[in-house]
């Protein structure tokens, strides 16, 4: 396993001045989980909300407590060097960053709910969370690094392809995409990618499936 992980990490490090890495870099970037979950949360709260300036609302709500607050406080500690960077890419490393994002996202659903946010909003959340949750399990029981990236890009095609419009299923080469710039970066193996897509893939249709959706 680690000789695995090492090879992964070394394919990248030995390319970082190729176009190719490069190109892979930016895409982590564009299409990282917390930029994801601003502009997926953002279309959902405003497709299904009763007004626009509530859509708005319950957007940034999501958006300030799931992916602001957690980035924050990644930022924060990768300043202090307790962290390796903003992905934190160190399997071990990931514990806190995962116990305080689903703590800020717990808090984020009760505003939701105080705020009667419609029911395709709350499905999409509770998906979140149990994928988080799971990935949280994963890391820490089997002590393997699960992609979040491609949680968060399989997770937000399927939700657009089932709430908003069946044309979204023309995304899903951004996922292989994603998961193509994570190994080429060499943040995870393509087994890695491929079980956060599948994870992300099963606990979307399994959430929606039980809020009747």
């Amino acid at each position: 396993m680690r000789s695995t992980r090492a090879a992964c990490y070394n394919q990248g490090m030995k390319t970082q001045s190729s176009a190719a890495y490069r190109t892979a870099s930016l895409v982590s970037f564009l299409l990282h989980p917390f930029v994801l979950i601003v502009a997926l949360f953002m279309i959902v709260s405003l497709r299904f909300a009763p007004t626009i300036p509530r859509g708005v609302l319950l957007g940034a709500v999501v958006s300030a407590g799931s992916a602001g607050a957690p980035f924050a406080l990644i930022r924060r500690g990768v300043a202090r060097g307790r962290w390796s960077d903003h992905d934190i890419s160190r399997r071990e490393q990931r514990l806190v960053p995962f116990l305080y994002t689903i703590g800020c996202m717990v808090c984020v659903f009760a505003f939701l709910l105080l705020l009667a946010a419609p029911l395709e909003l709350l499905a999409t959340f509770a998906g979140m969370v149990c994928a988080v949750a799971a990935a949280l399990l994963v890391t820490q029981l089997a002590r393997w690094k699960i992609s979040l990236h491609l949680i968060g890009m399989t997770g937000t095609v399927l939700t657009l392809a089932l709430l908003i419009t069946p044309l979204a299923y023309w995304l899903v080469p951004l996922i292989v995409l994603v998961g193509w710039a994570r190994w080429r970066v060499g943040a995870h193996t393509p087994s890695q990618a491929l079980a956060g897509a599948a994870l992300a893939a099963g606990i979307t249709f399994l959430v929606y499936r039980l809020f009747g959706l």
